[in-house]
């Protein structure tokens, strides 16, 4: 008995997505198509299923936290860190969402640097 074939994530994102398909909704296709879907989803921080429901533009979530994600991991985005220096963009989402922790300079620094940063992607409730 053979293997069912995978279905192609290209033709899957652009049958969901139609003539609007971003560009970071192909890349990440193409990435998919060239390594599993879960090695994808490990090198961006994410779990198979929101790769899944990202390339069946069904994703509910923070669609523009995914797309900086995919900028940052699969087309080399990056962004000056006021502490790290260039750094991509996904790290940067990475050290964001990091907690404070006073046993490491590098980290509480960063902590507070991302509180100011124009990169910060999610910004406090006032």
């Amino acid at each position: 008995m053979s293997k069912p074939l995978r279905p192609d994530p290209i033709e899957r994102a652009r049958l969901a997505w139609g003539e609007t398909i971003p560009v970071e909704v192909i890349i990440l296709a193409e990435a998919c198509q060239t390594r599993s879907q879960s090695a994808v989803a490990l090198k961006l921080g994410y779990s198979n299923a929101v790769v899944s429901h990202v390339l069946a533009r069904k994703y509910p979530g923070d669609l523009p936290k995914v797309f900086a994600k995919i900028r940052g991991a699969l087309m080399g985005e990056t962004v000056m860190c006021p502490i790290l220096a260039e750094i991509g963009r996904d790290r940067c989402l990475n050290e964001q969402a990091t907690p404070f922790a006073a046993t490491n300079s590098t980290r509480a620094r960063l902590f507070h640097a991302c509180k100011t940063c124009p990169h910060r992607q999610q910004r406090d409730a006032a």
